[in-house]
């Protein structure tokens, strides 16, 4: 079986799986380890953390694919560089600590 990368609808919908995928196994992992099998609950941990990481892998994958049009013109209003606002000191600004002997 290939997956076809071009077609974004149906890798959309693997990671709506992979999604169902993660929260199960992670229900079914806390119930192992409640009744007793660390073993199992652990192996399920990591099932779902590697549907988790594949997950991600593929929305991100998805997100630079798709979004293949140019980004907007920036705006006049939208100047580059950071905006520093400085408030005004009062008289006693430092807090002075009694002596410790």
């Amino acid at each position: 079986m290939r997956i076809d990368l071009s077609d974004l609808d149906r890798l959309e919908g693997f990671v709506d799986a992979l999604a169902r995928l993660f929260y199960c196994l992670m229900v079914i992992a806390f119930f192992a380890a409640i009744l007793g099998s660390a073993g199992t609950g652990l192996f399920l941990l990591i099932l779902g953390g590697a549907a988790f990481v594949v997950r991600a892998g593929l929305e991100d994958f998805i997100a630079s694919r798709g979004d293949s049009t140019t980004p907007p013109e920036p705006k006049a209003e939208d100047e580059p560089g950071i905006t520093v606002y400085r408030a005004r000191a009062g008289r006693n600004t430092r807090i002075r600590s009694k002596p410790a002997v």
